[in-house]
């Protein structure tokens, strides 16, 4: 049985997440990864134990949308105990750079026609998993498809990808194998397209949750009790 993750839905208020959460339950999911903004920053912990009720496991988010390397590395410092998951949205090359070999980076998301061109230069420097959002779709069919295209070409036999919904609202959402499918047309196989939307997220979680679990020391060091 998989275990279906959206990996970026957006917050705003305690009922508004909590509507998202029960059509994801809906859908199939059981775990969502939360941007959390305004008053969900404050309730992120009652959230989740209505999160749990509801039979979704909820975890939290950090959207980085950096202007260049010094701003990604001080936002990485300050933040990597306190989310789930980090995301850079990588619009510029120094950016994706940067955020393509950082271990503190969980995905990149590259947008619909980013300010550089995707190559094979730029793919053999990437090492992090791409994420690839729903709702980009959705505002604009061409360029995203355009810019997916580009990274299944180049990344998508090297690196890991992920697609989320990125919704704010139950219209955006998706049940996972909608969201699977979007690779399927791009050329994945359906095994391969359904792990972008389980396994990898799943994967992710897993290890980070280690990390920032007090039995952890260092990578490849566990602490037992």
């Amino acid at each position: 049985m998989r275990r279906f993750i959206d990996f970026w839905i957006k917050g705003q208020s305690l009922d508004q997440a909590l509507s998202l959460l029960k059509v994801l339950k809906k859908l199939g999911f059981s775990g969502a990864v939360l941007e959390l903004q305004e008053e969900l920053i404050e309730k992120f912990d009652e959230l989740k134990l209505r999160a749990n009720e509801l039979g979704i496991s909820l975890y939290r988010k950090l959207i980085v949308k950096p202007e260049g390397r010094r701003d990604l590395l001080k936002t990485l410092r300050g933040n990597r105990g306190r989310f789930e998951v980090i995301t850079v949205i990588c619009e510029n090359l120094e950016t994706a750079l940067v955020a393509a070999r950082d271990s503190r980076v969980d995905s990149l998301i590259i947008p619909p026609r980013p300010r550089f061109r995707i190559d094979k230069g730029v793919a053999s420097l990437i090492k992090n998993r791409v994420e690839l959002p729903f709702k980009f779709f959705l505002e604009d069919k061409q360029a995203f498809l355009e810019t997916a295209l580009n990274v299944i070409k180049f990344l998508g036999r090297k690196v890991d990808l992920i697609i989320s919904s990125g919704a704010e609202d139950e219209y955006d959402l998706r049940n996972p194998r909608e969201l699977a499918a979007l690779l399927q047309v791009l050329g994945y196989d359906q095994e391969k397209a359904l792990d972008s939307v389980s396994k990898i997220p799943e994967q992710i979680l897993e290890e980070n949750m280690l990390k920032l679990s007090k039995q952890y020391v260092a990578r490849g060091v566990i602490k037992l009790d």
